[in-house]
């Protein structure tokens, strides 16, 4: 896009909008038989108007690279928020799962299968699987398993536009990602699946310092 054209779009709606809110300020400011608390409205419509250009703005690097410093908090605060989402349905499909060992195991009336269903090694270990709609049925497994396995699953659709550009795969692709501090238990996770998942076997391995608790994700875009 030309830099003309990125004018004409961003920056004269701007400051024509920011123009007219000042016009008006002034007058409400000068007449003492309107409410100053009108202000309070204007400062809200010059916010609106400065949000469209705040979104577009970009800070060029000396390498040329150019970050959106508002688009990618955005992305971030939305990718933390989906892990959180996930990791917190993941840990209650857990216990329900333990719950139904423990049940079932009651049941058959068996001492030892009680004291096994138990002591699951896999306990408080969380896996979010994130998906787009073409491979909910792989994500779907995905969860099951890990469940089976006695962890704790849970599988989140997206679209993955909470992600930058540099962390959006090719459709088809696998990444399983954690926070740095999390390598152990995403190794883990790898193994586990890609031993039971042909689909796992060329999955991408990366940390990620944008993501924040002990939770690793299997993304399949």
């Amino acid at each position: 896009m030309s830099t003309w054209l990125l004018a004409a779009i961003v920056v004269v709606p701007l400051i024509a909008g920011l123009g007219l809110i000042g016009v008006l300020a002034r007058g409400i400011y000068n007449h003492a038989d309107i409410p100053n608390s009108n202000l309070i409205a204007l400062g809200i419509a010059a916010l609106l108007c400065i949000a469209p250009t705040l979104l577009n703005f970009t800070i060029k690097t000396s390498g040329g690279t150019e970050i959106s410093v508002v688009k990618e908090q955005l992305q971030t605060q939305t990718q933390q928020i989906k892990n959180d989402f996930g990791a917190q349905g993941g840990k209650l499909n857990g216990k329900i799962e333990s719950l139904s060992r423990r049940v079932a195991a009651l049941e058959k009336e068996k001492g030892p299968a009680v004291a096994s269903a138990a002591a699951n090694p896999n306990s408080g270990k969380v896996v979010v699987v994130l998906h787009v709609e073409e491979r909910k049925d792989l994500a779907d497994q995905i969860q099951d398993y890990l469940l089976q396995e006695g962890y704790s699953a849970n599988v989140v659709y997206t679209d993955f536009t909470e992600l930058s550009d540099a962390s959006r795969l090719a459709s088809g692709s696998v990444a399983i990602v954690s926070a740095e501090n999390n390598a152990a238990l995403r190794a883990e996770v790898a193994t586990v699946l890609k031993a039971k998942f042909p689909q796992m076997q060329s999955a991408v391995d990366s940390s990620s310092t944008k993501l924040v608790g002990t939770s690793v994700q299997v993304r399949l875009f």
